[in-house]
């Protein structure tokens, strides 16, 4: 092998060379600049900005259609500075975060307070800030079809023969167990027998995802329009004073809605 030393290029010379700034034609603004990159600066920055724009589009697609998936449209749009909440609510909606090892947040008062509104609230500023969120009823006022969004109903067809709607059933629970900030609207409407009891399929349920978040403390808001006397009612003597007695332990804040 007959290879002269002088044209062998070493790696150094070969980067020195090839790294070496020239003048060239940006092919985004056509002026010339000189670089190694054949994009300008100005014009790099440019498309950063464009692909970072995409991102938060993107971005905020993906948050509103988990927005639309757990909300019912009649709490989307809530607007606490047009006065669709209460001074207290509105406080909670805007500023509300877990105290600490208080993971749980009450809210009581008669129907048509504020509550849920408030709730949904709060779980939209948690989505926009980057948590998982979820939101159940108690009962089954927000079940459509196949899309389960229930405890009560959760409970009842987490067996049924129609296997998409035993899986929606558990998705519908291990979201209500799993996410980071959760509402549960409407303790106390949970379908009950001719006793006046909810089953025990749906009491171990409902104590089933209680107690997973205030094992891990994840935040989640209860609203109710009973007192804890007549939640206890509807539950077994083994099922109502524990559960209770468990979220007590782990709440900062009982406002009573006016």
């Amino acid at each position: 092998m007959n290879t002269s030393l002088s044209n062998v290029v070493s790696v150094g010379d070969y980067l020195t060379t090839a790294f070496q700034p020239k003048t060239l034609t940006c092919p985004d603004c056509q002026k010339e600049h000189v670089s190694i990159a054949a994009v300008c600066d100005e014009c790099t920055e440019i498309r950063l900005a464009a692909i970072h724009a995409e991102e938060r589009r993107e971005d905020l697609a993906k948050k509103k259609e988990a927005w639309f998936a757990i909300c019912p449209p009649a709490y989307r749009k809530t607007d606490w500075s047009r006065r669709e909440l209460s001074p207290v609510l509105a406080d909670l909606a805007t500023n509300w975060t877990m105290a600490p090892g208080k993971p749980f947040l009450i809210l009581f008062g008669k129907t048509g307070r504020g509550k849920t509104r408030a709730g949904f609230a709060i779980l939209r500023r948690m989505l926009i800030a980057g948590y998982s969120v979820h939101a159940v009823h108690a009962g089954d006022a927000w079940d459509n079809g196949y899309h389960v969004q229930g405890l009560s109903s959760a409970a009842r067809l987490r067996h049924d023969d129609d296997r998409r709607m035993a899986d929606e059933a558990d998705d519908c629970i291990d979201k209500a167990k799993s996410a980071q900030y959760l509402l549960i609207d409407d303790l106390g409407k949970e379908r009950t027998g001719k006793d006046g009891r909810v089953s025990e399929a749906v009491a171990e349920t409902l104590f089933g995802v209680i107690e997973r978040r205030l094992s891990f403390r994840q935040p989640t808001i209860i609203t109710t329009n009973l007192s804890w006397g007549d939640v206890m009612k509807r539950f077994s003597t083994d099922r109502g004073y524990p559960l209770i007695r468990r979220i007590d332990e782990e709440t900062a804040e009982f406002p009573t809605i006016a």
